[in-house]
C-alpha cells in the first residue's frame, strides 16, 4: 500500500496538500482564459482531482523501477515512455470532460478554454510526475531503512540470546560436572548434605529454566540463584571458600539483567579461590546509587599458584549484553590489582523492563 494512503489523517492531509495546486492552477487559468474563479474550478477541479490520483500511482511504478547504477538506461527510459503515456491519457481525457461540459453548459465555450489552459497542463503533469518520482524513492528508502533497522535489530537480539544460551552452556557442564563428584562423595559420608546439595542444584537448574526466555529479573531471584550455586560450591570447597554480602533491600524488587551477576561469581571461586591452598573471600556489594544501581564483586588473588588462562567468555558476554540491551546507560569497570580482583557494574533502574 502507499504510504500516504495508510492511514486517514495522510490521505487527509494529501488532499489538503493538493488544494493550493488546484488553486493556482485555476487562478492562472482565470489569467490565459479570461474566466472566472468559478469556471476556472468547474473545468480544472476533477482534471486536476484525477491528476491527484496519477500522482499516488506514480509510487508504484517507482517501486518496480528501482534506482540502480546499472539499470540507468532502463531507468530512464521506463520513466519517460510513462510519463508521456501518463500525460496523454491524462490530457484526453480532460478534453473529453471539456467536451462534456459544452454539451451541459453551452453558455460557455469550454473547449477554447480548455485549448488556452493546455500547455499549462502539459508543464503541470511533467511537474507533478517529477515531483511524484523524487518523493517516492524518498519514500522507498525511508521504508527500505526501517527495513534494515528492523533486520538488525532482530539479528541483534538473536546474537543476545545466543550469547546468553552459549554463557548458560559454560557455566552449567562445569558447575554440574563440580557438583555431580561432590555429590557422589557426600552420598557415601554425608547423606544429610547430600540430600541439601541435591536441593540446590534442583533449585539452581530451576531458576536456568524458568528465566530461560527473559531478559530481565529481580535482584532478589538473581541472589536466590546466586545463593543456590555458592551452596554446593561451599559444600565441595569447605571453608576455603568464605562470602561477604552487603545488600541494600531498598533495590531488591529492581530488575536486571538475568544472569548478569552468577558469571562473575563463578569467576571469582575459578580465577580467585580455587587457586588458593588457603582460599579466600567473594564480597559482594550491591547498593541503590539514585538513577543507578551499584553492584561490586571482588575476590582475592593467588600469591602462590599462577594464574589459570580465563577463556573470556563470562566477562565479554556480559560486557557485550550489557551494552546490548542497556547501550551507554550501563558501565562495567575491571580493576586487576596486585591483592585482588573487582568488577564494578552501574545499572540503570529500569521503569518497565521486558
Amino acid at each position: 500500500m502507499h504510504p500516504l494512503l495508510k492511514s486517514s489523517k495522510q490521505i487527509v492531509l494529501l488532499i489538503v496538500s493538493w488544494i493550493p495546486v488546484l488553486a493556482g492552477v485555476a487562478f492562472i487559468h482565470t489569467i490565459i482564459a479570461s474566466a472566472s474563479f468559478r469556471e476556472a474550478l468547474i473545468l480544472l477541479g476533477p482534471v486536476m482531482l484525477l491528476e491527484m490520483f496519477l500522482f499516488i500511482s506514480v509510487w508504484y511504478i517507482c517501486k518496480s523501477t528501482p534506482l540502480e547504477a546499472k539499470n540507468l538506461v532502463t531507468f530512464f527510459i521506463r520513466h519517460i515512455i510513462t510519463i508521456v503515456v501518463m500525460n496523454a491519457i491524462w490530457l484526453h481525457v480532460a478534453m473529453l470532460y471539456s467536451e462534456v461540459l459544452n454539451m451541459v453548459y453551452k453558455s460557455t465555450e469550454w473547449s477554447t478554454q480548455f485549448d488556452k489552459i493546455f500547455p499549462v497542463l502539459m508543464i503541470v503533469g511533467f511537474f507533478v510526475y517529477f515531483l511524484s518520482a523524487m518523493l517516492s524513492y524518498l519514500l522507498l528508502a525511508l521504508e527500505q531503512t526501517r527495513v534494515v533497522e528492523q533486520q538488525a535489530l532482530q539479528n541483534q537480539l538473536k546474537a543476545s540470546q545466543a550469547e546468553l544460551r552459549f554463557l548458560r552452556a559454560t557455566i552449567h557442564p562445569h558447575f554440574l560436572f563440580n557438583s555431580l563428584t561432590a555429590l557422589g562423595t557426600l552420598t557415601r559420608t554425608s547423606a544429610e548434605k547430600a540430600q541439601i546439595v541435591c536441593q540446590q542444584l534442583a533449585e539452581f537448574l530451576r531458576y536456568s529454566l524458568t528465566f530461560s526466555n527473559k531478559d530481565f529479573v529481580t535482584i532478589d531471584e538473581e541472589l536466590k540463584h546466586i545463593d543456590n550455586y555458592l551452596g554446593v560450591e561451599k559444600i565441595r570447597m569447605g571453608r576455603r571458600l568464605q562470602t561477604s554480602f552487603s545488600i541494600d533491600e531498598t533495590v531488591l524488587q529492581e530488575k536486571v539483567l538475568s544472569f548478569s551477576l552468577q558469571p562473575l561469581i563463578e569467576n571469582a571461586i575459578k580465577h580467585g579461590i580455587e587457586p588458593n591452598l588457603e582460599g579466600g573471600t567473594i564480597t559482594l556489594n550491591i547498593q541503590n546509587a539514585e538513577e543507578h544501581i551499584f553492584i561490586n564483586i571482588s575476590n582475592p588473588k593467588s600469591q602462590n599458584k599462577p594464574k589459570i588462562e580465563s577463556t573470556g567468555h563470562g566477562l565479554s558476554n556480559l560486557k557485550s549484553r550489557l551494552k546490548k540491551i542497556y547501550e551507554d546507560d550501563a558501565k562495567i569497570l575491571v580493576h586487576d590489582g596486585e591483592m585482588a580482583f573487582s568488577v564494578k557494574l552501574y545499572l540503570p533502574k529500569l521503569t518497565n523492563p521486558n
